[in-house]
């Protein structure tokens, strides 16, 4: 199979290109995903705050 200069350029573009996307997401990810949790920890903890407080105000 033949390949002319132009497809091996094309394909070694596509490769640094989703190469660089990878590594953005990967960095994005990781260093969010600390946050995530922490976020969805503490939200837990103020919603159960939240609802002893509603309950005081009912009574």
């Amino acid at each position: 199979m033949k390949t002319n200069n132009k497809q091996t350029q094309f394909s070694s573009y596509r490769n640094r290109l989703n190469s660089s996307l990878l590594r953005m997401l990967n960095r994005f990810y990781n260093s969010k995903s600390p946050l995530f949790f922490d976020v969805f920890q503490y939200s837990k903890a103020e919603h159960e705050k939240l609802q002893i407080v509603f309950a005081n105000i009912r009574v």
